[in-house]
């Protein structure tokens, strides 16, 4: 059954059948780019991962920025102000009245090409919006009318919204909020798989095993993203290396990670849930401030460390491998 046909009868299966019985299929592609604190790398993953997969990709990539920050949208160089001020936002493509009428919603205008020559031309984005720090707000309103019918409802209506796109964008990727609201918990569900980002330092990974905990917990399984490992960001290398305290937080992170695991995922990722690291070098903060053009230096080696384009071309590779391991194919 396709997404628009699904919609119309939405009504009827949920008082038929119940919240928890709509199953519906996922992107086989997309990633939810998550975790519980913020400042940890999840935009920087975002943007990069979605460059690296949009070089190698035959089809297009789409990035969804969901956190009211916009930070993957200044990231890519647009103006939030001005992306605010238009109704063509991630804000109006999710707010509780777009739930049944994703039939009605032109989503080609939802997407929007990145400006800069310097990105692929295959790499789009749907902009955040400043206003979506009002949907929590907004979707708990919906609820006191049904919690439990109009929760299922927008978890589907994620599903189904992610799907519209399968055709067109071999990948999706979600840049999360460092949150557990309505919209994180609904785009978390509707995707196939979710990389959690963090700083190997005793206070960011404090909440990785938890977060990993609570996904295996949600309910209906079928809902469950997939584990494609963590990637550790911003690491300060000495002699190529990690230094000593961040040696001890990523052996402190490995032993929790690898206790929670669901047998699926450790069949595909063994005794190696890390998928990458991304050091922290001058040169990727300033092609995610205004200097897209640092991205010709992604490939040039400094100070004994690897290069960005080492980093995230390895990244890219065990995302992919994970996925199509994964998905059997």
């Amino acid at each position: 059954m396709s997404a628009t046909s699904s919609l119309n009868t939405l009504a009827e299966k949920l008082d038929r059948a119940g919240a928890t019985e709509i199953v519906h299929p996922k992107h086989p592609r997309s990633i939810c780019i998550i975790n519980y604190k913020g400042g940890v790398g999840k935009t920087t993953t975002t943007a990069l991962l979605g460059i690296y997969l949009a070089k190698i990709s035959k089809k297009k990539v789409l990035l969804f920025d969901i956190d009211a920050q916009c930070s993957l949208s200044l990231a890519l160089g647009f103006d939030p102000e001005k992306v605010s001020n238009t109704e063509l936002t991630v804000y109006n493509l999710v707010e509780p009245r777009a739930w049944t009428r994703l039939k009605q919603k032109k989503l080609e205008n939802y997407t929007q090409a990145l400006k800069s020559a310097y990105l692929p031309k295959n790499l789009q984005v749907i902009p955040g919006s400043f206003n979506t720090d009002e949907l929590d707000y907004l979707i708990a309103k919906t609820l006191l009318r049904d919690e439990k019918r109009y929760l299922a409802e927008l978890f589907l209506y994620a599903k189904q919204l992610l799907m519209s796109f399968e055709d067109e964008y071999e990948y999706v990727l979600v840049d999360c909020p460092p949150n557990k609201m309505f919209l994180t918990q609904a785009m978390l569900r509707a995707c196939s798989f979710y990389l959690p980002v963090t700083i190997p330092d005793q206070i960011s990974i404090y909440g990785m095993p938890r977060l990993i905990r609570w996904v295996c917990q949600i309910d209906p399984p079928s809902d469950r993203p997939k584990l494609l490992g963590y990637v550790l960001n911003a690491l300060n290398r000495a002699g190529g290396g990690m230094v000593g305290s961040q040696q001890r937080a990523h052996a402190d992170l490995v032993r929790s990670v690898l206790t929670v695991l669901q047998p699926s995922e450790q069949t595909v990722l063994g005794n190696k849930a890390l998928v990458g690291e991304i050091p922290r070098l001058d040169v990727i903060a300033r092609f995610l401030g205004e200097d897209k053009s640092a991205i010709t230096e992604f490939s040039v080696k400094k100070s004994g460390q690897p290069t960005v384009d080492a980093c995230i071309t390895a990244i890219r590779n065990v995302v992919t491998d994970r996925i199509t391991r994964y998905n059997g194919n």
